[in-house]
């Protein structure tokens, strides 16, 4: 209630502060604005409040809101006088919130009922055979990016360690106290995207990333008082199958969403099967 309190109280004041037109009297407390027969109180933009926002901010969103509510009612009250049958639109509405209710059941009763998790043979035996599907349509790559101030003593250490093939050279370059380090990202043991590497280095790579990671395979550039060493292991072109690693989370989804669907018809099969014995279902034509 203390809360609740607090946060009326700043609202009441913000609702000042924003210095809008003279409301219509009305013996409600709570009110901030009437458009017709809808009401919007403080209770209903309360939670728009949250900790730490700025009275400047606070006293922004509720005008915005404000504004919009009262734009939206007095659409939908024109809309009223206007629109001559309003059962069609009403039917609508009806329709949309049984979908709606349907929509939010069955995923419950999938999430409750059905298959949600996937062992890594039946993901990897998806891949397999339906590999065509994952094709890359960027470049992604292995190796190590580091950037460092050039100025830095330990710069000419760096350069001999970062291209090493050997885990205590690495193992130093991650452990070490190395001066001057300002991003090291070692990704010799996972496949990252070309553009998130390419982006960080000041270097003209070309129209064809594919040509320059064929002949390339290791880059250093210095812009702005730092050096850019990037190492190169491994990359894949554009039209290249996806390696499984890179395709597991979209093989999960698809799965997931193949057994979901075919849950849903079973169980739209179910209760329509229980809804005619039980007699919550009468249908008095042919459906077939």
């Amino acid at each position: 209630m203390t809360r609740l309190f607090s946060k009326l109280y700043l609202i009441g004041l913000l609702l000042l502060a924003v210095g809008c037109s003279k409301p219509a009297p009305d013996i409600d407390a709570l009110l901030v604005a009437r458009v017709g027969q809808s009401r919007l109180t403080k209770n209903d933009i309360a939670q728009l409040i949250t900790p730490g926002m700025s009275a400047e901010d606070s006293v922004k969103l509720v005008r915005s809101y404000v504004k919009s509510w009262i734009e939206s009612r007095v659409m939908s009250e024109m809309a009223v006088k206007s629109i001559p049958d309003m059962t069609v639109i009403d039917r609508m509405v009806d329709d949309y919130r049984n979908e709606l209710i349907a929509w939010e059941y069955r995923r419950l009763m999938f999430n409750q009922h059905g298959n949600v998790t996937f062992s890594d043979d039946t993901l990897r035996s998806y891949y397999n055979t339906h590999k065509s599907l994952f094709v890359l349509e960027r470049p992604i790559v292995k190796g190590v990016y580091i950037k460092v101030a050039s100025d830095s003593p330990s710069l000419k250490v760096i350069r001999r360690l970062y291209r090493s093939t050997r885990h205590e050279d690495i193992d130093k370059l991650e452990k070490e106290d190395l001066q001057g380090v300002i991003h090291f990202d070692y990704f010799r043991d996972r496949w990252v995207d070309w553009e998130q590497i390419e982006t960080r280095v000041p270097l003209n790579f070309g129209s064809s990333p594919e040509a320059f990671l064929a002949t390339h395979k290791s880059v250093e550039a210095s812009s702005e008082g730092f050096t850019h060493l990037l190492e190169i292991t491994e990359y894949l072109p554009s039209g290249a199958t996806m390696p499984f690693e890179w395709a597991e989370e979209s093989i999960r989804r698809t799965i997931y969403d193949e057994q979901r669907l075919a849950y849903d018809a079973q169980l739209r099969l179910e209760l329509y099967d229980e809804g005619l014995k039980d007699g919550t279902i009468i249908v008095n034509i042919p459906l077939e």
